[in-house]
């Protein structure tokens, strides 16, 4: 169902016998989702194949428009790691997987009006330093935005 819109991918599971559905946000935020024709599917778990009609289904989903974030779960970043690409993700769960490193780790507000980022909850990453991809040496800055407003 990867790439469906979260209504389509719901009624396609239901045609085929699952009826115990959910999605979650993808990016961590929590965001409900109200409006299924407003979201796309980014992963599903289980993954596609023979499953008992009773498994739950969760569809991992992002708002139309968004880019589906790269998996981290689990991941805890170490000196000489290549940096994940974190934009839109939650300033969080960002700021956890870095919890290892020795170095500073701290955000700012992307927007440059020198807010605090206290409730990394209510933030999202737009840009990170180092840049997606390149190596994770000790220090790592995250530029953020509140949920509702948009990287700059």
């Amino acid at each position: 169902m990867t790439g469906s819109q979260l209504q389509a991918a719901q009624d396609r599971a239901q045609s085929a016998g699952f009826t115990n559905l959910d999605s979650e946000d993808a990016t961590g935020r929590g965001r409900a989702q109200v409006w299924d024709r407003n979201w796309r599917v980014c992963s599903q778990d289980p993954e596609p194949g023979a499953a008992d009609p009773d498994t739950l289904v969760v569809f991992q989903v992002v708002k139309q428009g968004e880019s589906c974030p790269a998996s981290t779960d689990g991941y805890l970043a170490m000196p000489g790691d290549e940096m994940p690409g974190y934009s839109g993700r939650s300033l969080m769960d960002a700021m956890d997987q870095m919890a290892a490193l020795t170095g500073e780790v701290k955000a700012v507000d992307a927007t440059g009006a020198g807010r605090g980022t206290d409730n990394e909850n209510d933030w999202r990453v737009c840009a990170t330093v180092p840049a997606a991809g390149e190596t994770i040496d000790e220090d790592v800055l995250f530029e953020a935005v509140h949920n509702d407003e948009k990287c700059p």
